[in-house]
């Protein structure tokens, strides 16, 4: 054995104790457990508090934030460290909720766009979970095409006052902090114009009000910005040239959601036997389907976070990744419930609460993170090199495009 491989075998040996003796294998979960199932503001909130505590957890334990320089908090180790502790946690409950997605989409961000003085404010209380932030992107008139956002920050002094609406926001009403995209430019083409912000939401004219789900959940918000000030010293990248920053957000927000598998194949399988079904032959065609559409999903997010790690452009592109999953869970959704039948509508069973939430799942991956239209446009033009959508706002300023 060299020198190396004792030193990643040594750090094996170190995450299976640490994993064994601070978490519950996934194994001793009860079956059919579900992820966003909230039928009350409480659940909600603890399942939010024990995310938190979590995080806080792993980072302590040098399990978040690993790969980031120490000197913003993180700590300098190699990225061979996080593919042992992917490995070694496969058998646990690590999913830390929002907090690793925001974490996937923000860290990015500010590692490559911000300030020295934004890294050693931000980074570690951001990846350690001390502070809860939110995406503040999305508007009602401005979902798939983003670049049309409106909430508007104009300058007073050195900070921007700004007014407008933000819609399905995840996490909102508990962050601290937010990524906020605002119009400081409207002479400027659409895309331009555009400004990046670190927002302090807990002040005067921020309101947050949760949007609940047709399962219960009150996982989004919608959050109206009235007055509330951002200084400039928060600006990440330059001003009116945010949508850098976005981009990198967007991307990894694609990359983020395309790499949540799931144990949606395994729960169905035990479903199928529970109910005395795994002997039909076109439902176990269909359960094939699907088990090997989960393994095909797995082993493209391997080859991006693999390419990923060693510094390499991915070799997929990251709008098959998260279209191929919106179609798995709209296949999964609708086994579910075909495996249950009318007892897939109603919440007496945990294995009904379980169908429902893989049913409405669809929704918010076809929709987060970029519309299957919007991802089928980029695959269109960046991979496939077709024309160009015809564009009837292109080239002229964000405030003469006709708002509807």
């Amino acid at each position: 054995m060299t020198r190396d491989q004792n030193i990643e075998e040594q750090y094996r040996l170190k995450t299976q104790q640490w994993l064994e003796d601070n978490l519950d294998p996934l194994k001793e979960r009860k079956p059919f457990s579900t992820l966003h199932w909230m039928p009350s503001k409480e659940t909600e909130k603890n399942h939010h508090n024990a995310c938190q505590q979590l995080q806080m957890k792993l980072y302590e334990a040098g399990f978040a934030g690993t790969t980031v320089p120490t000197e913003y908090g993180g700590h300098g180790g190699e990225s061979w460290m996080q593919r042992i502790f992917r490995e070694e946690a496969a058998g646990y409950q690590v999913h830390t909720g929002f907090y690793h997605s925001i974490i996937s989409m923000a860290l990015p961000a500010l590692l490559k766009y911000g300030t020295d003085n934004q890294k050693r404010e931000h980074i570690k209380t951001l990846i350690s979970g001390e502070v809860s932030w939110c995406q503040l992107f999305s508007e009602p008139g401005a979902g798939s095409d983003l670049a049309g956002l409106g909430a508007k920050a104009e300058l007073d002094g050195d900070e921007f006052v700004i007014h407008g609406q933000k819609v399905w926001n995840s996490a909102a009403m508990y962050a601290d902090m937010g990524i906020l995209l605002v119009r400081t430019n409207p002479n400027a083409h659409k895309h331009e114009g555009i400004t990046f912000l670190l927002f302090d939401m807990n002040q005067p004219g921020v309101e947050v009000r949760p949007l609940i789900q047709a399962h219960g959940a009150g996982h989004f918000a919608e959050v109206f910005l009235d007055g509330a000030r951002c200084h400039i010293k928060n600006v990440l990248g330059e001003i009116d040239k945010g949508w850098g920053p976005a981009r990198v957000v967007m991307s990894n927000e694609s990359a983020m959601i395309g790499g949540a598998a799931g144990d949606n194949p395994s729960q169905l399988i035990q479903l199928s036997q529970s109910l005395g079904r795994n002997h039909e032959p076109v439902l176990r065609q269909k359960l094939a389907n699907v088990y090997s559409r989960n393994k095909l999903l797995k082993l493209m997010s391997d080859r991006i976070s693999i390419a990923v790690r060693n510094g390499q452009m991915p070799p997929i592109h990251p709008s098959i990744v998260k279209l191929f999953v919106a179609q798995n869970r709209r296949i999964e959704g609708d086994l579910a419930q075909e495996i249950l039948g009318a007892a897939g509508v109603v919440t007496s069973h945990t294995a009904s609460e379980w169908a429902m939430e893989v049913l409405h799942s669809r929704y918010p991956i076809s929709i987060g993170g970029g519309t299957d239209e919007v991802h089928h446009n980029n695959l269109g033009e960046q991979a496939l090199g077709l024309p160009r959508d015809i564009r009837v706002d292109r080239g002229i300023p964000w405030k003469d495009i006709p708002k509807g």
